[in-house]
């Protein structure tokens, strides 16, 4: 018995660390702006441990401008000019889902995103 606690309590036990990453196609939406509800897809690629975003909506297709990923806080950041306007993006990431906003001349816009499977 004593040698069956001693054999167990040596036993190493592994935990797997879940990597967080924004790669992929999120489907987003942004409410309460000015000119309306926006949604479509926000589509983030990474080469070389460079991140670049897009966001695609009804056709058309915006970059988003030093487009930024903080794998300690599990943030993403950029902006992006829309219409004569600097619009910026601040979401964190958990799970499956980016929540955050995306602000322009001082007004702020809530921003959510789920990601596609």
């Amino acid at each position: 018995m004593i040698a069956l606690v001693l054999v167990t309590s040596c036993a190493t036990t592994k935990t797997s660390k879940v990597v967080i990453t924004p790669v992929g196609t999120w489907d987003y939406s942004i409410t309460g702006t000015p000119e309306g509800d926006f949604n479509g897809a926000l589509v983030i690629a990474s080469l070389n441990n460079a991140f670049s975003a897009t966001m695609n909506a009804k056709g058309n297709e915006l970059a988003i401008d030093k487009f930024s990923w903080d794998e300690t806080t599990s943030k993403v950041g950029g902006e992006f000019n829309y219409s004569g306007y600097m619009v910026y993006l601040d979401a964190a990431i958990a799970g499956e889902e980016m929540t955050g906003t995306m602000s322009a001349e001082g007004m702020s816009f809530p921003f959510k995103a789920t990601r596609k499977k």
